[in-house]
């Protein structure tokens, strides 16, 4: 009986880590398989815990420092706008899905690229001048957020190069014959 009362809580956690997983948290499907090798009432704790944790995209839209209302402006003047955020430190959580530490992360908000921006960015790009395509991000692109963290924190600035470099190429692209 006591088996079958394991592998029945094995299974219900198996199910919630993995529905969780599909929303990108990674530590519930972790806490699982460690759950699984070694069954214990500890275990438990922690593999529902971890189920418990909020996805840290979600934690930090929840927690973003650009305001709705600022969105909701930024969006009426500059037309589709994305939050781009950098996290430098990701929250921590107790054994009971309790946030510790809130983390460090820093959000900005961006609004879509004309021609003559991409052409510049694309410029800085193949010259491989790291420096300039992000100043030309921040002057041409970035609208709001923690514009004085970006030279003073050099993980912020690693972070806004690589994603800005993602944030230049369109969704989807192809060729077909005509």
């Amino acid at each position: 009986m006591k088996s079958n009362f394991k592998f029945k809580l094995l299974l219900l956690v198996a199910v919630m880590a993995t529905a969780f997983f599909c929303f990108g948290n990674a530590q519930a499907c972790t806490s699982v398989a460690h759950f699984a090798q070694n069954i214990s009432s500890e275990h438990v704790g922690y593999a529902l815990a971890a189920v418990a944790i909020v996805p840290l995209s979600e934690y930090v839209k929840t927690n973003c420092t650009i305001t709705a209302d600022q969105i909701k402006d930024l969006t009426l003047k500059h037309g589709k706008i994305k939050i781009m955020t950098v996290v430098v430190e990701p929250p921590t959580y107790d054994e009971k899905g309790n946030i510790t530490d809130k983390g460090e992360f820093y959000s900005y908000a961006v609004k879509r690229p004309d021609a003559s921006v991409i052409r510049l960015l694309v410029d800085y790009a193949e010259k491989g001048d790291n420096d300039g395509y992000l100043k030309c991000v921040v002057a041409n692109l970035i609208v709001a957020g923690d514009l004085n963290i970006i030279e003073s924190d050099g993980l912020v600035y690693v972070g806004l190069i690589s994603e800005a470099k993602q944030m230049v190429k369109p969704y989807q692209s192809f060729l077909v014959n005509a």
